[in-house]
């Protein structure tokens, strides 16, 4: 096993896939962390292994984002330091009953030692002779809440284009987040792996309930799973609802949201990538204005 693995328990599991979401890059409205929370709660997923947090983060980055900020979390009672937790890095299990268990991993995007993190990733897919990797994510993007959440995908292996064929497959070139990485690294080891990326709307803060249930969704389809996700899509509904209600406070918003819908229903029908339109800035400082006002939009 990889020496940066902590074992805790090691469980029978048939032909698992596994599900990963980190915090970092890849983590807009919170999709991919928020997902893999949502099913350790829902399936009472137990925890059997971790990777040592130490040799692969910085507890905090100066002047980075927030979302990196990963320091330890302390209990103090009484002026005594209780207890002190580093970030965590958790593999979770749940035994189906069927031909396919489920390996869940969720942690920190890491600041050092990319290709160590991922081979202890990779070691808990061979150990398990894992089925497939599915690693999700989101990324902000000019797309309005009231629309169904469009996706992409990135594969690690060439092979797996013709089961992805309802899935827009990215075309990019510039710094990658540690996915890529990741993936690039599974393909090299003859890992099937695919990152599944949502586009999320930038005005919602705090975990997108709804682009969550949407891409879940997506990403079950694929595996011989039956996971309820009922509670997943109420909870999708009411933020809807809590935006449109927001959104019906403001003319101005109406107006900006309207416009947006229209730049997404012109770009629908083409592949994934940047379309010339209306700016998102105009949207999001009217939502700014609302909460100023106290109509706060989420």
């Amino acid at each position: 096993m990889n020496d940066n693995l902590i074992i805790q328990d090691t469980p029978d599991l048939v032909d698992p896939y596994i599900l990963i979401g980190l915090t970092g890059w890849l983590n807009a409205g919170e999709i991919g962390t928020g997902s893999i929370d949502f099913l350790r709660r829902k399936l009472n997923a137990r925890k059997f292994a971790h990777i040592d947090s130490r040799p692969f983060h910085i507890w905090q980055v100066p002047g980075f984002d927030p979302a990196q900020i990963m320091r330890p979390h302390a209990v103090i009672e009484e002026g005594v330091v209780k207890t002190l937790a580093e970030p965590a890095n958790e593999f979770s299990f749940w035994q189906s009953g069927t031909g396919h268990d489920l390996i869940l991993f969720t942690g920190f995007e890491p600041n050092l030692g990319w290709p160590e993190y991922a081979a202890a990733i990779l070691s808990i897919a061979r150990r398990y002779k894992a089925a497939r990797i599915y690693s999700l994510g989101g990324v902000f993007d000019q797309v309005p809440h009231t629309r169904e959440t469009r996706t992409f995908a990135v594969l690690s292996r060439p092979e797996l284009k013709n089961e992805f064929k309802s899935f827009p497959l990215l075309n990019y070139a510039g710094p990658c987040s540690f996915s890529a990485m990741f993936l690039h690294q599974a393909g090299r080891e003859g890992i099937e792996a695919a990152g599944i990326t949502a586009r999320i709307p930038p005005y919602v803060q705090g975990f997108n309930a709804k682009a969550g249930y949407e891409l879940l969704k997506k990403v079950l389809a694929l595996m011989p799973l039956h996971i309820d996700l009922s509670d997943l899509k109420k909870s999708g509904d009411n933020l809807v609802e809590t935006m449109d209600n927001a959104f019906s406070q403001s003319e101005t918003a109406r107006e900006q949201l309207r416009k947006l819908e229209e730049m997404y229903d012109a770009a629908v029908l083409q592949e994934f990538g940047y379309t010339p339109g209306q700016n998102v800035e105009e949207l999001m400082q009217e939502m700014l204005n609302m909460k100023k006002d106290g109509r706060k939009p989420h």
